[in-house]
């Protein structure tokens, strides 16, 4: 038995930085995680808050700012290979418009392509201006854990993300990694998944029987994991 478990261990441990096309680094909201976790995790996941004057703020709370703007990152990403995913926290349809031409300004200047971001909103209303502009998209579910859910109450959710996916107006649907069975057993659409595992490390995730069963899945994109290092804010 012991020796079965050490088996799995090293097969784990292993595969650790094997996946960097779908495992990406969660909350990498300090220049200073960027630069201690790029070798491992060259694509990242990064929270947003579109202020009023128009600058896009590295920080995961609309009440804290750590005064990093996403310049930053840009200019880091004009001389590095990897991919963003950003959350954008209080994306909403008033603010869509502006934020968009920011970005546009943004990635044109830092010449950074559309297809090295994602770019997420709670609202998914928001996000049409960004796919009809090219940037790859996805809604953010945010409904509470499937567990706690009543039979009616599931029906009610992911019917109105199939309602949501057939309207084509976003590329994808991202969800904490709790709803991946139920969406994927009751979803039936074609479109792409993202999924963050934010209490697990990449090695907990690659132990995991449901992590292995993520990383066959040719419909979920990527997958979030945790590794706080020395500068996780």
């Amino acid at each position: 038995m012991v020796g079965i478990y050490l088996c799995i261990l090293f097969i784990g441990a292993r595969d650790i930085g094997y996946y960097p096309d779908k495992i990406w680094l969660h909350r990498c909201n300090s220049m200073e995680k960027l630069l201690e976790k790029h070798k491992k995790y060259p694509n990242i996941e990064v929270d947003l808050v579109f202020r009023a004057d128009r600058t896009f703020d590295v920080t995961h709370d609309t009440d804290t700012s750590f005064n990093l703007s996403l310049d930053s990152y840009f200019s880091y990403m004009r001389r590095n290979e990897g991919k963003m995913w950003l959350d954008i926290k209080n994306l909403t349809y008033r603010n869509c418009v502006a934020a968009l031409v920011r970005l546009n300004k943004l990635t044109k200047y830092f010449q950074i392509k559309k297809d090295r971001l994602i770019i997420e909103s709670q609202d998914w209303k928001a996000l049409k201006a960004f796919t009809k502009a090219g940037y790859y998209t996805s809604y953010y579910v945010a409904y509470d854990e499937p567990s706690g859910l009543s039979t009616e109450e599931m029906s009610n959710c992911i019917e109105e993300l199939q309602e949501i996916a057939d309207k084509h107006v976003v590329c994808a649907l991202s969800f904490p990694g709790d709803w991946y069975t139920a969406i994927k057993e009751k979803l039936n659409r074609s479109i792409d998944l993202l999924t963050w595992e934010h209490r697990s490390s990449q090695l907990q995730f690659l132990l995991s029987s449901a992590g292995r069963e993520m990383l066959s899945d040719p419909q979920l994109k990527v997958v979030l994991v945790k590794d706080k290092g020395k500068y996780h804010r």
